[in-house]
């Protein structure tokens, strides 16, 4: 198929210009809600790999014999446990709390955020 010269078939200069520019605004409006969308997935991302770090030391407590659990730190850890990550973890046990041969635990895990540091508790109790 060929045009003939002169005909108006196609898009001009200037249509493609306007074009351009309509997508550019709508672009640079629409990138401060997908920058607050890349943040608020980070920040849950570090809260589900900090919840489960303190899962897994509950379980690891819960495995123990009553007399020899005792209050601790470890890490900071990587989301996969092992060592060197932004995860430090500490846990407390007092002991016959809330009542006698019940151990009260609580597991801290903290992190470093752009805006300052993140931090989770989870608290349980484990018969003795």
């Amino acid at each position: 198929m060929t045009i003939a010269p002169g005909s108006d078939a196609g898009a001009s200069f200037i249509e493609v210009v306007a074009a351009v520019a309509v997508f550019a605004m709508v672009a640079i409006g629409l990138s401060p809600a997908l920058l607050s969308a890349r943040k608020i997935a980070d920040l849950g991302k570090d809260q589900s790999i900090a919840t489960a770090l303190a899962q897994d030391k509950i379980e690891q407590i819960r495995q123990l014999p009553a007399a020899s659990v005792t209050n601790g730190s470890d890490g900071p850890l990587q989301p996969n446990g092992s060592a060197n990550g932004i995860f430090p973890r500490s846990w407390t046990v007092t002991a016959n709390q809330p009542r006698t041969g019940v151990d009260l635990v609580d597991v801290a895990v903290t992190w470093r955020e752009r805006t300052g540091t993140g931090e989770i508790h989870l608290t349980t109790l484990v018969p003795q």
